[in-house]
């Protein structure tokens, strides 16, 4: 066992319950239930792969109370009737088999529908909340009817989860869900007993804990998911969030999971422009006020060291991992071992895991380990890999794991472009730690690496059996009059090219590139003028389109947070010697921009020469990654993984 990590390993206590290390894994939507929230074989096998990993508690998704009302999704987990304790109980005894605790997560979503337009949307108060500032959403303020069976469905879920033999029960009372919203100023405007004052507006959360105890006897573990600070200016401080906490420990919590920021804000996903441990503040004030059961505490632990230095300094208790173990199950177990340097870091890119059930990007078996096995290989073969970025590097790993002689080429450096994806440690860090992970692995794996050009003579040269493309893509290039200025810039230029900027720089494409050198230059104190063609459509929200949604959100805020100065409809004609000129789409006018230098993100072409020159002359061929498609990360890792498990 690593002595690195003696907290983060130590066995700890949640209630009666007696836990084997400080790893809880955070809540993850996966949407493998079947339509009705049922227990299916593909939960029971997500949950597995986690407690194989080592981890000391599983929190599992969130599980709705009734049949719609609380649901925010197809697919989506539920407790709500007596025929759901069966799968319940067999998932229980899986995980139970790895020495592993469980606790149900039971929630009711309130206004946040998703992926179901089968109810409206709830709130403690009627109002319309502006979604981004421009969308009206209208949210209907509940009864004290509803209320009432909201609270005793609590109840009743809980109890059905301590049939089901769960270690306890989780309440979900933060991310702006129902119960979060009652301890809300901005969403809790009522005038009863439940709104007002900090006190009044978490008397709503308190009831459902007394519900669930009265059903479920006061020993049986109730943790508390809340928000100790949402960063809203209109929302929970610190004070408050200090405040409730206080009061869900006198109301008997076995155990409060502290979160901090918003749906509104998105700080609570802690993506890759957020600083990790965050929320770290919030439960150091938590301590402070005197706050005695244990505060498992989430957002941006996936690097162990920070892990271990929150416990050390006893500034939590618990370590709340989601991410970091979609990208890595095995995230504890090589933490126990010193494997550190063989954890596939999270690169918090929000791209699979905030979508339509869970992915991830930098682990192509995340969600389908019954699916997605590495196969044993028929035949040793002698395998050439052009490119050494993601893709590339992915089909390495996988390749020379299942036995064959692997031969990678890269002209450059490895990482490919991902060398300057990180152009800005402070904004792109992540990037850099994949990066340094597959160095690490080709170095521990023996990959066979040769920093020169791969030519059609060189390659037929080896009599290799199977050559795998992975050339990955370059900056589209442009015959605009003035491009060849010497102020003018490519992406590679500014990010991996070393090169300067002036104060003004007019930055090209709206694409998430673009965004992304736009933050980066507005948060080093320069003066970014972002344009893009689009806006007709959506406006700002044709920025970024393409990433995720929660990742295009988050960015977009940030800009509007650094006050970035955006160009909407502006189609670039020429540059000068001292800006550039646009035609305005919306009326076909012409306008220069004054500057001290352009940046052109306006996308990517692919490198297939050498596809072409080898297709028809080597036995086995597959281009991976950018050279098929210009895309992201994860269709490089996942497309490279495939192709290197099927040769």
């Amino acid at each position: 066992m690593s002595t690195k990590f003696p907290k983060l390993l130590k066995p700890g206590r949640i209630g009666r319950m007696e836990l084997k290390n400080r790893v809880v894994s955070a809540p993850m939507g996966t949407m493998n239930s079947d339509l009705n929230g049922f227990v299916t074989q593909n939960v029971i096998d997500y949950y597995i792969e986690e407690a194989k990993g080592g981890i000391g508690l599983i929190v599992t998704e969130g599980t709705r109370i009734d049949d719609i009302m609380s649901k925010a999704e197809h697919n989506q987990l539920g407790l709500h009737t007596n025929e759901h304790i069966t799968g319940w109980t067999r998932l229980v005894r899986a995980v139970h088999d790895y020495d592993v605790k469980i606790v149900a997560q039971i929630l009711h979503v309130g206004y946040q529908l998703q992926l179901t337009d089968e109810r409206e949307s709830w709130g403690p108060s009627e109002m319309i909340e502006m979604k981004g500032g421009i969308v009206p959403y209208p949210i209907r303020g509940i009864t004290r009817e509803e209320m009432t069976q909201i609270i005793e469905d609590f109840g009743d879920s809980a109890y059905r989860a301590k049939l089901a033999g769960c270690d306890g029960i989780q309440i979900h009372g933060a991310l702006g869900h129902l119960v979060c919203m009652f301890c809300t100023p901005y969403y809790n405007r009522r005038t009863d007993e439940y709104g007002g004052t900090p006190e009044n507006r978490i008397r709503f959360f308190l009831e459902i804990i007394e519900n669930v105890q009265k059903k479920c006897g006061r020993d049986f573990p109730i943790i508390a998911r809340t928000t100790g600070w949402d960063c809203d200016p209109d929302g929970i401080t610190l004070e408050e969030g200090v405040l409730h906490a206080q009061m869900l420990e006198k109301a008997g919590v076995a155990a409060l999971h502290v979160m901090g920021g918003s749906a509104r804000n998105l700080l609570m996903n802690n993506g890759q422009y957020d600083v990790r441990g965050y929320f770290i503040p919030v439960a150091e004030a938590m301590k402070n006020a005197g706050i005695k059961i244990p505060i498992i505490l989430d957002g941006g632990f996936g690097i162990p060291e920070l892990a271990e230095q929150v416990l050390s300094e006893g500034k939590a208790d618990f370590i709340g991992l989601g991410r970091p173990t979609l990208a890595d199950p095995q995230w504890t177990n090589k933490v126990k071992e010193g494997r550190t340097e063989d954890i596939v870091p999270c690169i918090r890119c929000m791209q699979g895991c905030t979508g339509h059930g869970v992915r991830c990007t930098v682990n192509p078996r995340c969600n389908m380990t019954n699916i997605r096995n590495i196969r044993p290989i028929e035949k040793k073969k002698r395998v050439c890999i052009i490119g050494g970025g993601p893709a590339g590097m992915e089909a390495a790993r996988v390749a020379t794991i299942r036995g064959h002689e692997v031969t990678l080429y890269e002209k450059r450096k490895l990482g490919g472009t991902m060398n300057e994806a990180a152009f800005d440690l402070e904004l792109k860090g992540d990037i850099k730690l994949l990066t340094d992970y597959y160095i690490v692995q080709m170095k521990k794996l023996g990959v066979n690496i040769l920093y020169e050009e791969a030519t059609t003579e060189k390659v037929l040269g080896g009599n290799f059996d199977s050559v795998i493309v992975a050339t990955g893509a370059s900056p589209r290039k442009t015959k605009l009059p003035g491009s060849d200025k010497p102020h003018a810039y490519s992406i590679w230029d500014y990010c991996g090219g070393g090169k300067e900027v002036g104060d003004t720089v007019v930055v090209v494409g709206g694409g998430f590139v673009g965004c992304e050198i736009a933050l980066s230059l507005a948060k080093k104190g320069k003066h970014p003028i972002l344009t893009t063609r689009n806006g007709a459509e959506r406006g700002y929200f044709d920025l970024a389109h393409d990433n995720s949604l929660a990742a295009q959100a988050r960015i977009i805020m940030l800009l509007m947070q650094y006050k970035v100065d955006i160009r909407l409809l502006h189609n670039l004609m020429e540059i000068t010697d001292d800006g550039a000129i646009f035609t305005l789409m919306k009326d076909n006018e012409q306008v220069e921009i004054k500057c001290d230098n352009v940046l052109l993100c306006r996308g990517y072409n692919r490198e297939l020469q050498i596809y072409k020159d080898l297709e028809g002359k080597v036995p086995e061929i597959y281009k991976v990654g950018d050279c098929k498609e210009a895309r992201t990360i994860d269709s490089a890792i996942e497309e490279g993984w495939v192709i290197a498990n099927l040769i």
